[in-house]
């Protein structure tokens, strides 16, 4: 004999000991993404270690040990990068990835502040040979007389 079981379909019922196991399973999945996002889930910043060692290389290229400013921010850069290889080892790569921003920007001021020097000592060579050229009576080309009658 079959029994017939009478089934309430009305949209408010819903049968006490389903809530508290729907609100359980909510509960855990959401600690169960936050647990996930916060783990550490960004790939070795391997990319950002790259542009980190090109930009100390182009700053030593460029001579940035000679000037005390540029070899301070390159020895930043360097350090930095040490930190970040430490960290990429302990997997926290959001962390590494910020220390290597850090060292490559380091490292960018100071092939910037080396460049700069580089210029500035070309400019007062050249200045330097113009006045020599200019106590030897060698007029610059925009300081030559114009001939009489014709204006300026």
């Amino acid at each position: 004999m079959l029994y017939k079981v009478r089934v309430n379909r009305s949209p408010n019922h819903t049968p006490a000991n389903r809530r508290p196991a729907s609100l359980v399973t909510v509960l855990a999945g959401l600690l169960g993404l936050a647990a996930v996002g916060c783990g550490g889930s960004l790939p070795p910043p391997n990319d950002q270690l790259a542009a980190s060692q090109a930009a100390i290389r182009a700053a030593e290229e460029v001579g940035a040990k000679s000037d005390p400013q540029a070899m301070l921010h390159l020895k930043l850069a360097r350090e930095q990068m040490e930190k970040a290889k430490a960290l990429m080892e302990a997997e926290d790569n959001e962390a590494a990835q910020r220390v290597l921003q850090r060292a490559e920007a380091d490292a960018e001021l100071a092939l910037a502040i080396a460049k700069q020097r580089a210029t500035e000592a070309e400019a007062e060579e050249a200045m330097a040979q113009v006045e020599k050229l200019e106590q030897a009576g060698v007029a610059a080309p925009d300081e030559e007389e114009a001939p009489e009658g014709e204006a300026q």
